[in-house]
């Protein structure tokens, strides 16, 4: 919501890949300054969509003919190579989605922030349980429907969604060996520590039986 400066980048890193990408949708929520437009003019097809991170991936996911979905946070950045990397893990028919490395815009200004995109790419780190839609998180359509999609939740439906994926086989979700690169301007409003401190109590909290509905009260970022 309220993406129009971070949309260009983004985009720009989408449609600059080989293999071209054969549809880009934006869900804007609604924002209040020109979220669609920017989507528009440089390429994409804006839709609108309700609030709420799950529900909107939904909605674009319901709107697409794409075999394959690929899911992209508005401030996150594909690499070179990204989609021709998803058409090679997709090559083995036991996979059913994956998700990329992570590097963060801002890593110069915290070390905290250059430990945890490091923990990204090391294998004894390699969790579903440890998968945020900051990622870049791309599954086969077939599996995703067959999962009826995200869980419309308020927090940790991507954290959900990889779950059920890698529960189907022991193969079925692949860790791309390649990095996007996400802003990480929300969580240096609170600080990396802290912010990273608070998730991890959100998802021990979550993994004793806490609602999701309840943990959207501890999160400290504004939800969309």
């Amino acid at each position: 919501m309220n993406e129009e400066k971070s949309l260009p980048k983004t985009l720009k890193s989408v449609f600059s890949q080989m293999p071209a990408p054969s549809e880009v949708l934006v869900v804007d929520p609604g924002s209040v300054d020109r979220t669609s437009e920017t989507a528009t003019a440089c390429g994409a097809t804006a839709l609108k969509g309700p609030r709420g991170r799950a529900v909107q991936m939904n909605c674009g996911a319901r709107a697409s003919k794409a075999p394959v979905l690929l899911f992209l946070h508005a401030d996150t950045e594909l690499p070179e190579g990204a989609l021709e990397a998803v058409q090679a893990a997709l090559c083995d028919p036991e996979v059913l989605g994956g998700c990329f490395e992570l590097r963060f815009a801002e890593e110069a200004e915290s070390r905290t922030l250059q430990l945890w995109s490091w923990s990204t790419r090391v294998q004894c780190c390699r969790s579903s349980r440890l998968v945020f839609g900051d990622r870049g998180i791309f599954v086969r359509r077939s599996a995703f429907e067959e999962l009826q999609g995200y869980s419309e939740w308020p927090i940790l439906e991507d954290v959900d969604l990889v779950m059920r994926l890698a529960r189907q086989s022991r193969r079925s979700f692949s860790f791309v060996p390649l990095a996007v690169t996400t802003s990480a301007r929300r969580m240096l409003e609170v600080g990396p520590i802290k912010q990273q401190l608070l998730n991890s109590c959100i998802i021990v909290a979550w993994y004793l039986g806490a609602s999701p509905e309840r943990l959207r009260n501890w999160y400290r970022y504004k939800m969309t």
